[in-house]
């Protein structure tokens, strides 16, 4: 490697010159993290996958722009972010939350109980339904921190924005997340009130 190029920068440049086993790495990096970015923004197994392709693929056309003066793995997900966005405005209307809740749900402890399955659907689906009406700037950053896991610095990287600013917008995108779902639950007949403790 070159003395000049950071470790990032020197893959970066291999992978957009065509050599395989760079851009190998590439994929065994960010592969299965940006798949289940796609994951949350596509809501099943077959659009991520294909949403991951989209990604890749603008990725391929686009290294030879990297300049390596930002981590390969947040400018990675910035440019992936807005095939993200875009496939998001066009599915939101759908009725996601119902296919998304059973994906998820096989990933849940105690599958094979019927009773706390049915629970954990009814939950998950009223979580989901909420998230639809939420402002957009809020259901993303949800999707990334709640429903993901993503880390602050992942997060900050795929919304390019400082981390102060990422963290108040979380904060207010839950509450306004919790007060939907109270208002769901009161309707229901359900009085238990979410961790704030109230209704809106």
């Amino acid at each position: 490697m070159p003395a000049t190029l950071n470790p990032d920068l020197f893959l970066a440049r291999r992978a957009a010159a065509g050599h395989a086993d760079a851009w190998a790495e590439l994929i065994e990096r960010y592969g299965r993290r940006i798949y289940n970015i796609a994951f949350q923004f596509a809501g099943n197994r077959a659009e991520a996958e294909d949403l991951t392709q989209e990604i890749f693929l603008r990725l391929y056309r686009n290294l030879d722009r990297y300049r390596g003066d930002v981590p390969l793995a947040g400018w990675t997900l910035r440019l992936s972010r807005n095939l993200c966005v875009d496939h998001y405005r066009r599915t939101r209307t759908e009725r996601r939350s119902v296919i998304v809740s059973d994906e998820v749900l096989k990933h849940q402890p105690g599958d094979s109980d019927p009773s706390a399955r049915a629970e954990r659907r009814e939950k998950l689906r009223m979580v989901y339904q909420a998230l639809e009406e939420l402002p957009e700037s809020f259901a993303e950053i949800l999707m990334l921190r709640d429903l993901q896991g993503l880390s602050y610095a992942d997060i900050c990287a795929f919304l390019d924005l400082p981390e102060g600013t990422m963290k108040s917008r979380l904060r207010r995108a839950r509450l306004e997340l919790m007060r939907r779902v109270d208002r769901r639950r009161r309707a229901l007949g359900d009085r238990t009130p979410t961790r704030d403790g109230t209704y809106r």
